[in-house]
């Protein structure tokens, strides 16, 4: 099931973000390393994917109802 998600950090900037494309943790956890080993000043790591908050939906005023 594809659930996890790469986090990065960048060691010169601290720029840091959270991909939105999904994998399987194994999947995910070899991409890790393999850009790590690619790109040394950034920190990959595969995380478990925590979809952010949801809005409410903005619902219509109610009416009162006449006795």
């Amino acid at each position: 099931m594809k659930t996890h998600a790469i986090h990065w950090k960048s060691r010169v900037t601290g720029t840091l973000g959270t991909g939105t494309k999904l994998f399987e943790r194994e999947e995910a956890e070899h991409l890790a390393a393999e850009l790590n080993e690619r790109f040394p000043d950034i920190d990959h790591k595969a995380v478990l994917h925590a979809p952010g908050p949801v809005e409410p939906a903005v619902s219509e005023p109610v009416t009162p109802l006449k006795e």
